[in-house]
């Protein structure tokens, strides 16, 4: 396959106004092979991306939270298979959802469910769902490996759709989550914890340093890794390279920035709130040092951010029970990995791992093609994993580099 097609595919997105703009970086052995930016940071003044624009990584914050949970693993300040409540006791008796009016629903089509989860919607109440204690802890493990039962399942779905509170703090965020009923017992299930399982370990983060999130990350990775435009809150240069963001309406691009469908109308932010989840901004050049480290095996220029078996461990399938969010795919510590991408319909390499971010992020590593690629885009309705763009950057990128 040529690079050529890489091109051709993206000038199409943009004439046909599927993307404003984008960006995809893509190093092998080391060595950055592919550079390329299309389009708009802002349609309207014909300003155009560049390396250094700005995105809202979202959902890839993840897995940035995760590496700092690795790095406090490393030292001994955090034990992976340790109960959660050795670092937020409020976690230490949760409950598990057996309400039928619920278990019912699970493992119901998306089309099925929506119908079905609306009329229950008005009405849930938490307080109210029938419930028997969890046969074990939640733990660190679990939470990194999207298999706590925390905001998973239908329970847990409904508890974040009916939950419109401004999120004051992380501190505050784990209060409220381990009022949570949980989706089904520990360990046992899988799906995907789109905000409490991040944002309590980035409280657990905070706990166990004795430091905000942000200065955490800024001292143990930002820094390290010259991540200079990296931060939860943009503001001066940062901010003036913020790009637009946009959303499909009848075949058009239309621009949303700033609305319900922005993400500090996603993540119901507050100044003092630090998303481990999805807050991050972040560039692709940024992003790119990120992944180029997990590529090293946790090195960046002379530097050892995590050990190399740290690494592996990160990207090796992480629950004791073999549990598939999607056919073909595990969870690992923090990212997904594409265990048998022929069977999930993935051009992926085996063992290829990353994550993607709700607004059309995403980035991969390949492990056996020494090869990771992170993409950027600015549209808000592209679905995260299941953006078909993201599908076919992997597609052109294993296709002409690997």
């Amino acid at each position: 396959m040529d690079a050529k097609l890489i091109d051709q595919t993206m000038q199409g997105y943009l004439q046909n106004q599927e993307m404003a703009g984008g960006a995809l970086l893509v190093r092998k052995n080391g060595e950055l092979i592919y550079r390329a930016a299309w389009g708009w940071s802002d349609m309207e003044k014909k300003k155009p991306i560049d390396f250094d624009s700005v995105y809202r990584m979202m959902s890839m914050t993840k897995c940035v939270t995760a590496v700092a949970v690795m790095q406090l693993i490393e030292q001994g300040k955090v034990g992976l298979d340790e109960p959660l409540s050795c670092y937020l006791p409020a976690f230490d008796r949760m409950q598990v959802c057996t309400d039928p009016r619920y278990t019912e629903l699970e493992g119901m089509e998306p089309a099925l469910l929506l119908p079905k989860l609306l009329p229950k919607l008005l009405t849930f109440d938490m307080k109210k769902v029938k419930t028997v204690p969890a046969d074990r802890p939640i733990t660190i493990r679990d939470l990194l490996s999207h298999s706590s039962g925390l905001e998973q399942g239908v329970v847990g779905l409904l508890a974040m759709l009916k939950d419109k509170r401004p999120v004051e703090s992380l501190a505050r965020q784990a209060e409220k989550y381990a009022s949570y009923v949980l989706g089904f017992q520990p360990g046992t299930g899988t799906g995907y914890s789109p905000v409490a399982g991040f944002d309590v370990l980035g409280r657990v983060v905070e706990v166990v340093s004795g430091l905000p999130l942000d200065q955490y990350l800024q001292e143990n990775l930002f820094q390290p890794l010259e991540m200079h435009s990296t931060t939860f809150h943009p503001s001066g240069d940062v901010a003036a390279r913020l790009v637009r963001v946009y959303r499909r309406k009848k075949n058009r691009l239309a621009d949303v920035t700033g609305t319900k469908d922005d993400m500090d109308g996603i993540l119901h932010r507050c100044p003092g709130y630090l998303a481990a989840c999805g807050g991050l901004f972040s560039t692709v050049e940024d992003y790119e040092k990120f992944a180029w480290m997990l590529c090293a095996e946790g090195r960046y220029q002379e530097q050892q951010i995590l050990q190399p078996e740290t690494v592996r461990l990160m990207a090796a399938e992480a629950p004791a029970l073999h549990l598939e969010p999607e056919p073909g795919q595990v969870w690992g510590l923090g990212v997904r990995i594409r265990q048998d991408p022929l069977r999930g319909g993935s051009p992926c390499t085996p063992g290829t791992y990353g994550w993607s971010g709700a607004f059309g992020t995403h980035f991969f590593v390949s492990p056996a093609d020494r090869l990771d690629a992170v993409w950027v885009t600015n549209r808000t309705d592209l679905g995260g994993s299941g953006s078909y763009i993201s599908k076919r950057v992997e597609e052109l990128v294993f296709g002409c580099f690997a």
